[in-house]
């Protein structure tokens, strides 16, 4: 498979600019005022140029075509009769500049697929708005639908199609529409690890790469075997197949499909497509350390599916081992690794409900980086024990605010009573954050001793009002506690 980066459109923005601005002026007619000329030239024509640039490859595309006289209608209020005939000549003109994109795509699902893989993988519409040029309110209507149409399906308790486009909700809603994103939900439930897939994807079309999505996560699963160890030269030998002097036993490379697909890459693409991922920041490399390759938050989320069971199982068997160090063996599996994909071993390992694996924990509490140990804290409340207490009850200490404010949060779902005189202290913390998380989570551990603290915070006309509130709120608890306690 070819790694290339898809060719830009020949015609240059200038030149689009002037065509179209001859569009507007002399076959329709153009503004007839300086003012309104102005508004065509700085404002119209460039948001129309890059929604044209962007978009090259559907010109000859109907639900582009659409969306381009949407623009024009509800962005720069063209009535839609006559945005409706300027959109086709429009993008006559763009194609007459720009020339026939090699990768056009027809298929009038493709627009709609852009959208909703990005609003689906967490992009806010603004975000949509600047990546497409595509106009809000056409994007707001299109999420809107998409969520009703959600609405409609869990009410109905099934997905049967028929049943879902009659239903009266539905009505004002184009059909070819429910059609595609009944297809796109369904597909979450056909293809394993879609989320990833679509974010792959979205990654690939932002670089304007032709790479298949599942190659893209293989090279990331790669080298997160062999992250910060490799420089990118490094790396792309191994890519091809290269023999090194570390690369022993099973990895990767050697047990996985992958391998075969990768050695056949020709390696000044693979060169080019790991400097394209390293300008984007998806591939990061470590300037002081021979520049190291790493993955970044985002391609580590990329492979979380694929390499967090497997080490939550290794964390597990190790600690279940009568080994005599199978804490130093369990901590190492975790320590060292990406932090986004120990976050989410945690995570799974929390899932699990084994809390064993505290011990692991607090073993690795001063090795590892403060957005593992945040999620350490969390984990400590969710699963508790003696080693939850005991880390907990120092981590409220920790010079971090953050850290002191997720200690009080873990120690309230806790609600272990041993607890109350270090939320006791926290409530004099010089973070206003942490002095309303200990003030909550005194209301979980039901001891109504706790008032007269409470009552100092409510008391102070200094304090901050989102303190007092939560001050408020746990004196009513336990004062409701303490009435229970004497009526018994």
């Amino acid at each position: 498979m070819d790694i290339k980066v898809q060719p830009w459109p020949m015609g240059g923005a200038g030149d689009l600019a002037q065509a179209l601005e001859k569009t507007f002026t002399e076959e329709w007619g153009g503004p007839k005022s300086a003012l309104a000329l102005a508004y065509l030239r700085e404002t119209v024509i460039p948001e129309l140029v890059f929604c044209l640039r962007i978009n090259w490859h559907f010109f000859d595309n109907a639900t582009f075509r659409n969306i381009l006289t949407a623009k024009l209608n509800t962005q720069f209020a063209y009535p839609p009769a006559f945005a409706e005939g300027l959109s086709g000549d429009l993008l006559k003109c763009a194609k007459e500049v720009l020339g026939l994109s090699p990768v056009a795509n027809n298929h009038p699902w493709q627009p709609w697929e852009m959208i909703l893989r990005m609003f689906t993988i967490g992009y806010r519409l603004p975000e949509i708005v600047q990546k497409t040029g595509y106009p809000e309110a056409y994007l707001d209507i299109f999420k809107k639908n998409y969520l009703q149409l959600q609405e409609v399906i869990q009410a109905l308790g099934q997905t049967n199609e028929e049943q879902v486009l009659a239903h009266r909700d539905l009505a004002g809603t184009e059909i070819q529409m429910l059609r595609f994103m009944i297809d796109f939900r369904n597909r979450f439930q056909v293809f394993e690890n879609y989320l990833e897939r679509l974010q792959a994807e979205q990654i690939i079309m932002e670089l304007g790469l032709e790479l298949e999505p599942d190659s893209l996560i293989r090279i990331f699963e790669g080298l997160f075997e062999v992250e910060r160890q490799v420089n990118p030269s490094r790396f792309v030998d191994i890519l091809k197949g290269a023999k090194s002097a570390w690369l022993t036993g099973e990895s990767f490379f050697t047990k996985t499909r992958g391998y075969a697909i990768l050695a056949n890459w020709p390696k000044k693409q693979i060169t080019t497509l790991l400097e394209r991922l390293q300008e984007a920041n998806i591939i990061i490399s470590d300037a002081s350390h021979d520049q190291v390759l790493g993955l970044s938050e985002q391609a580590a989320r990329l492979i979380v599916p694929l390499v967090v069971p497997g080490l939550a199982d290794e964390v597990q068997n190790t600690l279940r081992s009568k080994a005599r160090d199978k804490i130093s063996r369990s901590t190492a599996v975790l320590q060292g690794k990406n932090p986004e994909v120990t976050v989410h071993v945690i995570r799974e390992l929390v899932r699990r409900g084994d809390t064993s694996v505290v011990m692991c924990f607090k073993a690795l509490q001063r090795r590892v980086t403060k957005k593992v140990f945040l999620q350490i804290v969390w984990a400590c409340g969710q699963l508790g024990g003696k080693d939850a207490i005991s880390l907990l009850s120092k981590a409220i200490l920790d010079r971090d605010s953050l850290v002191r404010v997720r200690s009080c949060q873990a120690m309230g779902q806790m609600a272990e009573q041993s607890f109350y005189f270090a939320l006791i202290n926290a409530l004099e913390d010089p973070v206003a954050l942490v002095r309303e998380n200990a003030a909550i989570a005194l209301s979980k551990l039901k001891m109504p001793s706790a008032l007269k603290h409470l009552e100092q915070l409510i008391e102070n006309m200094e304090e901050e009002l989102q303190v007092q509130r939560a001050a408020r709120e746990t004196r009513a608890i336990l004062l409701q506690e303490k009435e229970q306690r004497e009526s018994e």
